[in-house]
């Protein structure tokens, strides 16, 4: 079977804020960010997010195939045509993709999703744009302490509008 390819999309602040707390929407975001977020999507398979950012998310993700990692289930759990419940301690996060035949697999928050993602080393692609905003408190991109420490580079910077909004794309080393 051939490795699915992981990439995360981020939006954030200039102080590495993804969210001012876990209900927080990233209505924040720029509409240059929103468009490209919106072609990302149409690209791939299937998108891996947390309960709390589907919960904010439910009705665009909706209509997108969707593995929603909660512990609130025993292993998987099918919720809908495009939907399945996953409780990342008890399945083999690759695997299950794998099976389901994904091959382009998009990461979508949180903190908790991020973070794991990066511990279990699926993300191969990072897109993260940076808004010229700063919240001063709130949820990081990263909450972790990985050893050894993930290497990413940079692939490109990109200008998204006059107000300054960057999109980085980064590649793991």
């Amino acid at each position: 079977m051939t490795r699915p390819t992981f990439f995360a999309l981020a939006v954030m602040t200039l102080d590495g804020k993804i969210a001012k707390h876990s209900k927080h929407e990233s209505s924040w975001s720029s509409k240059e960010d929103k468009t490209f977020l919106r072609k990302k999507l149409a690209g791939c398979d299937v998108i891996v997010v947390g309960k709390h950012t589907y919960d904010v998310s439910r009705k665009p993700l909706a209509k997108r195939n969707c593995i929603v990692l909660t512990r609130s289930v025993a292993t998987t759990r099918r919720a809908g045509e495009r939907c399945l419940y996953c409780n990342p301690r008890e399945t083999d996060l690759k695997r299950l993709i794998q099976q389901l035949g994904y091959r382009t697999v998009c990461v979508l928050g949180g903190t908790q999703t991020y973070s794991l993602m990066l511990k279990l080393g699926l993300l191969d692609e990072l897109f993260l744009t940076v808004e010229p905003l700063v919240f001063g408190t709130g949820l990081p991109l990263f909450d972790l302490a990985a050893s050894p420490v993930p290497r990413f580079r940079l692939v490109s910077i990109k200008k998204l509008n006059r107000r300054g909004t960057l999109l980085l794309h980064y590649r793991a080393k």
